[in-house]
């Protein structure tokens, strides 16, 4: 199972046609298989070790190859597009 494949009961359902997008997380190439992808999942590509605990915060945010850039909190998904990179970094609580 590739880490792409991710497995936390947050996955949007598997779509008719397969699909398959080329993504950046953190610098790491994976390939993503679905039209969008959550904070949740993002997360979990970025540090599929790491259990989240109370004192860890995540910020999330993403750039499109046209330059459309943005950001994602717990529960928020964006569309995925092929060349889209996501920069995922781990805070303190504050």
């Amino acid at each position: 199972m590739s880490s792409a494949d991710v497995r936390d009961g947050q996955q949007p359902p598997p779509e008719k046609h397969e699909m398959t997008f080329h993504i950046t997380v953190n610098g790491t190439p994976e390939v993503w298989h679905h039209k969008q992808i959550n904070y949740e999942q993002a997360v979990k590509l970025a540090f599929p070790q790491q259990v989240p605990g109370a004192d860890i915060r995540y910020s999330v945010s993403w750039t499109k190859p046209d330059g459309t850039e943005g950001a994602l909190r717990p529960g928020q998904h964006v569309d995925v597009v092929e060349g889209m990179m996501f920069d995922v970094r781990n805070t303190d609580k504050s």
